[in-house]
């Protein structure tokens, strides 16, 4: 009826014969495929462009706006768990399970927010568990980004873990990179309910970094080109997939345009 369909087995398949496109991922690698399709999606139709439903549905019904905490270790700053009601002073009026109601920023009111829908409305409230865009029955917009000047109150340097020098046997290993990324991120400074003056960052910034993607942040482990060898890009991915990168990039182009199109038919 009219679908392409994009086939990904290391095999020519049954199904990869019928298939409008042909991605022969090496075995074991289609991890590094997603990631580099991710970027593509990325950069393409959440930062060069803010795709509208793209950029509705992530606000309503994922965690990217969700604000998680920095934790010191070693003297760095490494991703830790989400913040929560239970950690702000007055529990941002939540009785009910606060340390289940994970927090975000509200855009018209610039406030702290525990949206509806996470896990500490699923019991003692009835029917509050539905993902809704309000937080204490007031209607919300939810910030996705701290990126943008006034929203952040510095830019950190936050490490993630990278496995790719890890590989074994068949796998092509990655020894030009470290295991260890440092990668720049908007970070906002709040005051717990102890005291403590505690960094946040939000999901979104947090997923973008995590992905290579230069958002005019500096940094040496961001790019803003498909061609580098950095981690997440299709460049990268080709030489661990063994899918050359403008399939890649093609692919993942054309699942986003349709997805944009038909509302999340792809």
């Amino acid at each position: 009826k009219g679908t392409k369909s994009a086939v990904i087995c290391p095999d020519y398949s049954e199904a990869a014969k019928f298939g409008d496109v042909w991605l022969n991922a090496k075995q074991g690698t289609d991890a590094a495929l997603a990631m580099a399709f991710g970027h593509v999606i990325l950069r393409e139709f959440h930062l060069d462009r803010q795709t509208e439903y793209f950029e509705e549905y992530c606000r309503k019904y994922s965690d990217f706006p969700m604000l998680v905490r920095l934790d010191e270790q070693d003297g760095r700053l490494v991703p830790g768990r989400f913040l929560r009601a239970d950690d702000l002073d007055g529990k941002l009026g939540e009785s009910n399970n606060p340390e289940w109601k994970t927090v975000a920023i509200d855009e018209r009111s610039g406030g702290l927010v525990a949206p509806n829908g996470s896990i500490g409305y699923r019991w003692g409230e009835a029917g509050e568990w539905n993902l809704e865009e309000k937080a204490a029955g007031a209607e919300t917009a939810l910030r996705m980004s701290l990126v943008l000047d006034g929203d952040h109150d510095e830019i950190a340097c936050v490490d993630f873990p990278y496995f790719g020098g890890d590989a074994v046997g068949q796998f092509a290993t990655d020894a030009d990179h470290p295991d260890v990324l440092t990668r720049n991120i908007p970070v906002r400074t709040i005051r717990a309910a102890s005291g403590e003056q505690v960094k946040v960052a939000t999901v979104f910034d947090l997923f973008c970094a995590n992905y290579g993607l230069d958002r005019g942040l500096g940094g040496r482990w961001a790019t803003s080109s498909y061609d580098d060898d950095m981690p997440g890009t299709p460049a990268w991915a080709e030489r661990i997939t063994g899918v050359p990168r403008d399939k890649i990039i093609h692919v993942a182009r054309e699942f986003a345009s349709n997805a944009e199109k038909t509302r999340g038919r792809s």
